[in-house]
């Protein structure tokens, strides 16, 4: 079953919707492998938007020279590049754009919600850490735990969405996500980032994860990916009673 509907038009316009009906029935079939992975709960949902979109939709991510990029070189991570979101993604194509406000809909936090049990989910439209990343030959992302909070609006962090965009991805470029346990004593999961590949996890200060080998993909090639973020609120002791809308009285 697809997740994607389209409308008349060219197929790399924003053309392509995500269906909450199919999407529903795509968190409830992974439901329960979700809860149920191990080290930490996640799902790993492979053929997301179809081969044909998702291969249209790589062919348009930019390169290590499309986009301005910020490149972070650290012992942490290196030859890696993001942070388009400072530019509210100028530049970047309009289907690519497209998938960040799908992301953000209604349909994919309703898909959210089914597959994990968490209510009340926000998404972030200014996708803080997140958006479009691309990790070049010889790069890492070092085993961490993600950052717990937005400050900008006090909000907890509760779930990681990476989508991949990686056609004809070899085993042996590595690039593979690694899943540690808690103790960091062992990997306990591995997920190549292939085309149209649809990962969600679970967020915690112990959710040990990375691709800490470097690449050893052909120049010219990288790992790409699109990344989301979603948080919920913490009701506070100060906030007023809820009541519904307050209507004036009706004047003679």
């Amino acid at each position: 079953m697809s997740v994607a509907t389209f409308e008349e038009g060219p197929l790399l316009g924003p053309s392509f919707f995500l269906s909450r009906t199919a999407l529903r029935s795509l968190g409830l079939a992974h439901r329960d492998t979700y809860g149920a992975a191990r080290p930490h709960p996640h799902a790993v949902i492979d053929g997301f938007l179809g081969e044909r979109l998702a291969t249209e939709l790589a062919g348009v991510f930019p390169g290590a020279t499309g986009a301005p990029w910020l490149r972070r070189d650290h012992p942490e991570q290196a030859a890696r590049l993001g942070q388009l979101q400072r530019k509210a993604f100028d530049g970047v194509h309009g289907a690519l754009r497209h998938l960040l406000a799908e992301l953000s809909g209604m349909s994919f936090l309703d898909f959210l919600e089914t597959l994990t049990g968490i209510k009340g989910l926000i998404a972030d439209p200014h996708f803080r850490g997140a958006g479009l990343h691309l990790t070049l030959r010889g790069g890492h992302l070092a085993l961490h735990a993600d950052f717990n909070r937005d400050r900008t609006r006090a909000l907890s962090r509760r779930l990681t969405v990476l989508y991949y965009l990686n056609p004809g991805w070899e085993p042996s470029w590595g690039g593979d996500l690694e899943l540690w346990n808690a103790d960091l004593s062992r990997c306990e999961a591995r997920i190549a980032p292939v085309l149209d590949r649809l990962v969600v996890m679970a967020h915690g200060d112990t959710h040990w994860h990375g691709h800490p080998a470097a690449l050893a993909c052909p120049e010219g090639r990288g790992r790409a990916t699109v990344a989301a973020y979603f948080y919920t609120a913490e009701a506070s002791p100060d906030a007023p009673e809820a009541h519904s809308a307050l209507w004036a009285p009706t004047r003679s």
